[in-house]
């Protein structure tokens, strides 16, 4: 089951000529697949989109997919983009995205960031590492480019990367989409060749079952799960992950701090 990630480069937000008059605004929309954009009642073209030169306030965005629509009131910030990136699954539950954009703080020495997510009490990371959960506003995480990674058991999650800019403030406004795993995807059975010296037993986890990853990564595609008290071949390890034999020829990794080991 591929891991929805919705990714976006941000190398520039702030619309060129700070002091033109009159004000104005960008827009940037991606779908999968591709939708028809209105903004507040007009049809603008399809996905993907962009606009630089919208009047700054209030505007209602509606995506239509077929017969599947997205529709969300977004307030454009003078003299920035706001980037809208959403992927339309089989139905409401099975969708997700986010809007991303900007706000100027003042603060000329820090760069923060602000991140509202359904559902509620998602994690959010930051280059790798776990700062806490939604809603999550961090005043100061730095200049630079910077990876944030939204996720919560049983939805896919979401990475977006920025380039953080003193003076302003990023807002992320994310809705994870459910996972929409059959069951012949997800049963994987022990290993029955595990070897003593060379074994895997999966510990108890808070949800009854362990993500399986195609590579030593939080942010890589989920290839199946385990389940506590089952065993499997240990294949290779690192720190923080260990690679297991899934049997039928497939492989995958899983969290290092889940896994006991056997001598």
């Amino acid at each position: 089951m591929l891991l929805r990630l919705a990714i976006i480069l941000i190398s520039s937000f702030v619309l060129s000529g700070c002091a033109l008059t009159p004000k104005r605004s960008g827009v940037e929309i991606m779908s999968y697949p591709a939708a028809k954009v209105i903004i507040n009642g007009k049809e603008m073209g399809m996905t993907p989109y962009k606009n630089t030169s919208l009047s700054p306030g209030d505007s209602e965005v509606k995506l239509i997919a077929g017969d599947q629509q997205w529709q969300q009131k977004i307030k454009l910030q003078n003299n920035s983009n706001t980037v809208i990136d959403w992927e339309f699954g089989s139905q409401d539950n099975l969708s997700g995205g986010y809007v991303l954009y900007m706000e100027k703080t003042g603060d000329d020495k820090r760069a923060g960031i602000l991140v509202n997510s359904f559902p509620n009490k998602s994690s959010v990371a930051i280059d790798g590492e776990i700062k806490d959960y939604s809603p999550l506003k961090i005043d100061d995480i730095g200049e630079g480019d910077r990876q944030i990674t939204i996720s919560f058991p049983g939805y896919k999650s979401a990475n977006v990367f920025i380039k953080a800019v003193n003076s302003y403030q990023f807002i992320i406004e994310n809705k994870l989409a459910e996972e929409d795993i059959k069951t012949d995807d997800i049963q994987l059975e022990a290993n029955p060749t595990a070897q003593l010296n060379n074994s895997i037993t999966i510990k108890e986890t808070e949800t009854g079952w362990l993500r399986v990853r195609e590579s030593s990564s939080s942010a890589a595609i989920e290839v199946g799960r385990v389940k506590p008290k089952e065993k499997y071949t240990l294949l290779e390890e690192t720190t923080e992950w260990d690679k297991i034999d899934l049997g039928n020829g497939k492989s995958g990794w899983i969290s290092a701090k889940y896994a006991e080991k056997s001598q």
